[in-house]
C-alpha cells in the first residue's frame, strides 16, 4: 500500500510538471513601431519579426535638410524571455531587450549611432 501511494505521488507529482505553462515568448509575426525626435531630426521605426530568426525594419527619417526612407533586413536571436541580438548587414550588432509588461523593445545603439543620433537607445512599442 505504501509503494502504492508513493507511485501515486511521484505520477501526479510528474503530471503537474509535464502540464506547466511555457512561458518561452515568440517575437515571430509581432509588429514594432518606434519614434525618435531630435533637435532637426524625426525618425520613424517600424519593426516586424517575420519569423524565429529573421525580421525586417522599415525607417523613415527627415530632417532639417534630408528626408530619406529606407529598409533594413534583419536576423536575430532571442532567448525567449529578455534579452536578444539583431544582427543587421551581417556585422552589425544591437543588442535588445524585451518586457513583456510593458510591451517594449528597446534596442541599444552602438557607439557611431549614439554619435550621429545623440541617443542611446530606440524604445519599440508593440502595435
Amino acid at each position: 500500500m505504501k509503494k502504492l501511494f508513493v507511485m501515486l505521488f511521484v505520477a501526479t507529482s510528474l503530471l503537474a510538471v509535464s502540464c506547466k505553462k511555457d512561458n518561452t515568448v515568440k517575437l515571430a509575426k509581432t509588429e514594432w513601431q518606434a519614434t525618435l525626435t531630435q533637435p532637426g531630426f524625426n525618425g520613424v521605426y517600424d519593426m516586424v519579426f517575420e519569423t524565429d530568426s529573421t525580421g525586417f525594419m522599415e525607417i523613415d527619417l527627415s530632417g532639417d535638410v534630408d528626408n530619406e526612407s529606407f529598409d533594413e533586413t534583419f536576423t536575430y536571436t532571442f532567448d525567449g524571455k529578455s534579452y536578444g541580438v539583431l544582427t543587421i548587414e551581417d556585422d552589425i550588432q544591437e543588442p535588445f531587450t524585451y518586457d513583456g509588461a510593458a510591451k517594449t523593445i528597446t534596442v541599444m545603439l552602438n557607439k557611431e549611432q549614439v554619435e550621429e543620433m545623440g541617443v542611446d537607445r530606440i524604445v519599440f512599442h508593440q502595435h
